[in-house]
């Protein structure tokens, strides 16, 4: 016999019929969902008072280190997985050439436009070169895609973006550029550097306990867009980067990763980016045009 059906008083039902009336019907399915797993959690696991306890204290540590310039909410849904599986299920299909990712804490807005070729990286910024070239075009026709705007950012050798590090100018490593009428692109950046994520709040004593590494694998992001086109959100990996397997934000996958070729003194890096007949949208920024909040995690 199951006990909790005879101590629960029926208080699911109570609770889903208290928000019945929510008249928004995809909100109204996204509570009343929201509202089963989270009491058929509770019957499941019999959460104690101890355990209910250590969560609400848990969030509310979580709450107290989240402002403008971190939010650990995402952190936690980033280790968690939950971020990358909303990306893989809302974009994604069978053979995806290029897959999509989560935007990532770090994408900010307002990127200067860059001239095809220049680089991204300030003079003075340590670290080897990559030369990065390749054609955006139409998943389906393979036609070029004129104008296709590529907007990319990534971290200093340092583990840094530049909105942490007080060193680097405004805008390092950052830059958008314009695909030609052949839908071709040319860039300079860094090589990209892995980092770890924060582990000084709640979510690095999840990870602790876990005994997972905190380190995401070198990358650099790439978000390109064009009207009449679903904008790609993705991230640029290397390959041979034993890293790659245990993304501590499981964003890493075959579909994004890159050969980076040694070239006299520098890498070189060909890509293509096909994209999807849909409908035009940039995620949001996490991080505002205005310079001035240098935080550690958003």
């Amino acid at each position: 016999m199951d006990i909790t059906a005879e101590t629960d008083r029926g208080l699911t039902g109570k609770v889903l019929h208290a928000y019945a009336n929510i008249e928004d019907r995809r909100l109204k399915l996204i509570v009343s969902d929201l509202i089963k797993h989270l009491h058929a959690f509770v019957k499941e696991t019999k959460v104690t008072d101890e355990e209910w306890e250590f969560a609400w204290d848990f969030m509310e540590r979580m709450a107290e280190i989240t402002g403008p310039e971190r939010n650990e909410f995402i952190l936690l849904a980033d280790v968690m997985g939950v971020s990358q599986l909303i990306e893989t299920l809302n974009h994604e299909e069978p053979n995806q050439p290029v897959g999509f990712a989560l935007v990532g804490p770090f994408y900010r807005a307002g990127a200067p436009f860059r001239e095809r070729g220049a680089s991204t990286a300030s003079d003075d910024t340590p670290g080897e070169r990559v030369r990065i070239s390749g054609r955006v075009f139409d998943f389906g026709s393979s036609t070029p895609i004129k104008g296709a705007i590529l907007d990319t950012w990534q971290a200093a050798t340092n583990g840094l973006y530049e909105n942490q590090d007080e060193n680097q100018p405004d805008y390092n490593l950052r830059g958008r550029f314009r695909a030609d009428e052949n839908g071709t692109f040319e860039l300079v950046a860094l090589m990209p550097t892995a980092y770890p994520v924060p582990t000084d709040g709640p979510v690095g004593e999840l990870l602790r306990a876990a005994k997972r590494p905190p380190d995401r694998p070198a990358h650099i992001h790439f978000i390109v867009s064009a009207p009449g086109y679903e904008t790609l959100v993705t991230q640029i990996f290397v390959k041979g980067d034993k890293q790659v397997e245990e993304d501590v934000v499981f964003t890493a996958s075959k579909n994004m990763v890159g050969d980076f070729k040694k070239e006299g003194d520098h890498f070189r890096l060909a890509i293509d980016f096909p994209l999807k007949r849909g409908v035009a949208k940039m995620p949001k920024a996490p991080i505002p045009a205005e310079e001035g909040h240098r935080g550690r995690y958003h």
